[in-house]
Protein backbone atom coordinates (compact mmCIF):
# COMPACT_ATOMS: atom_id res chain seq x y z
CA UNK A 1 0.00 0.00 0.00
CA UNK A 2 1.39 3.55 -0.82
CA UNK A 3 1.19 6.50 1.64
CA UNK A 4 0.98 9.89 1.37
CA UNK A 5 2.21 12.52 4.14
CA UNK A 6 0.15 15.77 4.68
CA UNK A 7 0.85 18.29 6.96
CA UNK A 8 -2.00 18.60 10.02
CA UNK A 9 -4.31 20.51 10.17
CA UNK A 10 -5.33 18.66 6.49
CA UNK A 11 -6.02 15.24 7.30
CA UNK A 12 -8.14 16.88 10.09
CA UNK A 13 -9.82 18.39 6.96
CA UNK A 14 -9.52 15.06 5.25
CA UNK A 15 -10.95 12.87 7.85
CA UNK A 16 -13.59 15.49 9.68
CA UNK A 17 -14.03 18.11 7.65
CA UNK A 18 -15.11 16.40 4.24
CA UNK A 19 -11.82 17.46 2.30
CA UNK A 20 -12.13 15.49 -0.81
CA UNK A 21 -8.79 16.94 -2.64
CA UNK A 22 -5.42 16.72 -1.58
CA UNK A 23 -3.58 19.05 -3.49
CA UNK A 24 0.00 19.14 -4.86
CA UNK A 25 2.40 20.11 -7.06
CA UNK A 26 2.78 16.93 -8.78
CA UNK A 27 0.79 14.43 -10.92
CA UNK A 28 1.20 10.65 -10.54
CA UNK A 29 -0.81 8.14 -12.52
CA UNK A 30 -1.48 6.63 -9.42
CA UNK A 31 -5.34 5.33 -8.41
CA UNK A 32 -6.29 3.33 -5.30
CA UNK A 33 -6.08 3.25 -1.42
CA UNK A 34 -3.57 5.28 -0.07
CA UNK A 35 -2.60 5.70 3.58
CA UNK A 36 -3.08 9.29 5.10
CA UNK A 37 -0.17 9.96 7.23
CA UNK A 38 0.25 13.54 9.45
CA UNK A 39 3.76 14.92 9.01
CA UNK A 40 5.93 15.58 11.97
CA UNK A 41 5.30 19.48 11.76
CA UNK A 42 1.66 21.23 11.11
CA UNK A 43 0.98 23.87 8.74
CA UNK A 44 1.40 27.01 11.08
CA UNK A 45 -1.58 30.06 9.92
CA UNK A 46 -3.77 26.98 7.78
CA UNK A 47 -6.90 28.15 7.34
CA UNK A 48 -10.33 26.30 6.03
CA UNK A 49 -12.75 27.79 3.47
CA UNK A 50 -15.75 29.80 4.48
CA UNK A 51 -18.43 26.96 5.86
CA UNK A 52 -16.25 24.76 7.44
CA UNK A 53 -15.55 23.47 10.99
CA UNK A 54 -12.91 26.12 12.62
CA UNK A 55 -9.06 24.60 12.61
CA UNK A 56 -8.66 23.19 15.51
CA UNK A 57 -5.42 23.95 17.97
CA UNK A 58 -2.44 22.13 16.32
CA UNK A 59 -1.31 20.65 19.58
CA UNK A 60 -3.81 18.47 19.95
CA UNK A 61 -3.99 17.02 16.47
CA UNK A 62 -1.72 13.19 15.86
CA UNK A 63 1.46 13.78 13.92
CA UNK A 64 3.93 11.41 12.12
CA UNK A 65 1.02 8.75 12.15
CA UNK A 66 -1.43 7.11 9.73
CA UNK A 67 -4.43 8.58 10.55
CA UNK A 68 -6.46 7.21 7.87
CA UNK A 69 -6.79 5.67 4.12
CA UNK A 70 -8.87 6.72 1.60
CA UNK A 71 -9.08 6.08 -2.44
CA UNK A 72 -7.62 7.84 -5.12
CA UNK A 73 -9.62 7.86 -7.66
CA UNK A 74 -8.67 10.61 -10.31
CA UNK A 75 -6.02 13.60 -10.17
CA UNK A 76 -7.79 17.13 -11.50
CA UNK A 77 -6.25 20.51 -12.67
CA UNK A 78 -9.72 21.70 -12.30
CA UNK A 79 -12.41 21.59 -9.34
CA UNK A 80 -15.54 22.87 -8.21
CA UNK A 81 -14.61 21.87 -4.90
CA UNK A 82 -14.09 24.58 -2.20
CA UNK A 83 -10.85 22.83 -0.84
CA UNK A 84 -9.24 22.92 -4.20
CA UNK A 85 -6.18 25.44 -4.66
CA UNK A 86 -5.88 27.91 -7.56
CA UNK A 87 -2.67 29.38 -7.50
CA UNK A 88 -2.30 32.96 -8.23
CA UNK A 89 0.86 32.49 -9.88
CA UNK A 90 -0.43 30.75 -12.74
CA UNK A 91 1.37 27.40 -12.21
CA UNK A 92 -0.46 24.17 -12.28
CA UNK A 93 -1.76 22.53 -9.56
CA UNK A 94 -2.82 18.85 -9.16
CA UNK A 95 -5.97 18.11 -6.89
CA UNK A 96 -6.00 14.37 -6.04
CA UNK A 97 -9.43 13.43 -5.44
CA UNK A 98 -10.02 11.28 -2.01
CA UNK A 99 -13.08 9.17 -2.01
CA UNK A 100 -14.34 6.62 0.73
CA UNK A 101 -12.39 8.54 3.55
CA UNK A 102 -11.79 6.02 6.54
CA UNK A 103 -10.50 7.57 10.04
CA UNK A 104 -8.26 5.19 11.95
CA UNK A 105 -10.02 5.05 15.76
CA UNK A 106 -6.13 4.79 16.73
CA UNK A 107 -3.21 6.95 15.07
CA UNK A 108 -0.29 4.42 13.96
CA UNK A 109 3.27 5.99 14.50
CA UNK A 110 5.20 5.73 11.71
CA UNK A 111 7.67 8.17 10.07
CA UNK A 112 6.88 9.51 6.42
CA UNK A 113 8.84 10.97 3.43
CA UNK A 114 8.30 12.79 0.14
CA UNK A 115 6.16 11.64 -2.58
CA UNK A 116 4.37 8.42 -2.37
CA UNK A 117 5.69 6.26 -0.14
CA UNK A 118 5.38 2.58 0.64
CA UNK A 119 3.39 1.40 4.11
CA UNK A 120 5.93 -0.83 6.00
CA UNK A 121 4.44 -4.46 5.98
CA UNK A 122 4.12 -3.65 10.10
CA UNK A 123 2.38 -0.59 10.01
CA UNK A 124 0.19 -2.01 7.13
CA UNK A 125 -0.99 -4.44 9.14
CA UNK A 126 -1.52 -2.50 12.12
CA UNK A 127 -4.08 -0.64 9.71
CA UNK A 128 -5.88 -3.42 8.46
CA UNK A 129 -6.56 -5.01 11.65
CA UNK A 130 -8.17 -1.38 12.10
CA UNK A 131 -10.40 -1.70 8.89
CA UNK A 132 -10.77 -5.26 8.83
CA UNK A 133 -13.97 -4.81 6.08
CA UNK A 134 -12.16 -3.51 3.93
CA UNK A 135 -9.63 -4.82 0.87
CA UNK A 136 -7.01 -2.14 1.03
CA UNK A 137 -5.43 -4.14 -1.63
CA UNK A 138 -7.39 -3.33 -4.61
Amino acid sequence: MKAISIKQPWVHAILHEGKDIENRSWQRKFRGWVAIHASQSPRVGARFPRGCGKVPALKTLDCSAICGVARVVNIVTTSRSKWFYRPDDGSINYGWVLSNVKRLKKPIPCHGALGLWDVPPGVLHAIKRQLPRFNLDS
